[in-house]
């Protein structure tokens, strides 16, 4: 990290240029996956794009870049010195914002799962911008498995993750909650999971997309107690599932605050299992970088307050 740093404050000195433009084409090629585009994208032509990448690829004594089934592919080599690639232009950015004015806007990219966003996180977010005026705040929906990842490539800043652990030695990791995971149905199905599987318009499991981290604890679920599900369907948001299930279509499993209005208004129920199903934690996940520590604390402390007093 320290050498990082030396990098970026040589970056920042105009003494390697060279190395950040380089930078920059390289991060926007990815994102495009096109020299043209990355061309258009960044104001060069097209021959310096290509050039520069040669110069670096030469530089390295590695490619960086392939081409399979017509598509401009990062090669291993570049995958594995992306997060480094990412965080010397990140830097590079913030040293560029501490060193303008204090009214900078400071920019947090945040990625979160559906269940987290639907039953508060929203809430913390509105807050932050009514409050904190000076920060942008990008945020981004995706599954848990992918979250921890994009954090771990420096794709976002903070991540949080619904899991029964987080273990990383480059990740910060907060308990924000515990989340009780439920057997969940219409109003009008059978009480009692065992019971409910005996009818064919209850007997299909309502599924969260791949990744989903309660899908895979019910998956693990029906194979330790091999149980007969007839029927799955497979949607991509808890606001679909929960349509279904209000309409009297087969059960799901979720966590009990993304349902919880509609249990308590008797729309839906919670279904009695003969396995026992444990807790979840809701964690925040974050990296120690020094530009980005305030932020990270605030947001930790904004999202604990809040959960805390639910």
């Amino acid at each position: 990290m320290i050498i990082i740093l030396k990098l970026i404050l040589l970056i920042y000195k105009g003494e390697l240029t060279m190395e950040l433009r380089q930078v920059k084409i390289i991060k926007t090629l990815i994102e495009t996956g096109s020299y043209t585009k990355t061309a258009r994208r960044l104001n060069y032509t097209q021959s310096n794009v290509t050039q520069q990448v040669q110069l670096l690829e030469k530089t390295l004594n590695q490619k960086l870049f392939d081409y399979r089934h017509k598509q401009l592919r990062p090669t291993p080599f570049l995958k594995e010195i992306l997060p480094m690639i990412n965080q010397i232009y990140d830097a590079e950015q913030q040293i560029k914002q501490i060193s303008s004015h204090n009214n900078t806007v400071r920019k947090v990219r945040i990625a979160a799962p559906e269940s987290l966003m639907i039953t508060g996180l929203s809430e913390v977010i509105k807050n932050m911008i009514h409050n904190y005026p000076n920060i942008d705040i990008n945020l981004q929906n995706n599954s848990c498995s992918m979250n921890q990842e994009k954090l771990l490539e420096d794709e976002v800043d903070i991540a949080f993750v619904l899991n029964d652990g987080v273990n990383h030695h480059k990740l910060n990791s907060t308990l924000i909650c515990e989340e009780d995971i439920v057997v969940v149905a219409h109003q009008e199905a059978p009480d009692h999971f065992d019971e409910l599987l005996q009818h064919r318009q209850y007997n299909h499991f309502v599924i969260n997309e791949k990744g989903s981290v309660y899908r895979n604890m019910f998956e693990q679920i029906i194979q330790n107690h091999q149980l007969d599900i007839i029927k799955t369907t497979e949607l991509w948001s808890i606001g679909v599932i929960k349509s279904l299930l209000l309409d009297n279509i087969g059960f799901s499993f979720l966590p009990y605050r993304t349902v919880k209005k509609e249990i308590e208004s008797g729309q839906l129920k919670v279904i009695e299992t003969p396995f026992s199903v444990e807790k979840l934690g809701s964690y925040i996940l974050t990296k120690s970088y020094p530009w980005n520590k305030d932020i990270n604390q605030l947001m930790i402390e904004e999202v604990t307050n809040f959960f805390s007093s639910k």
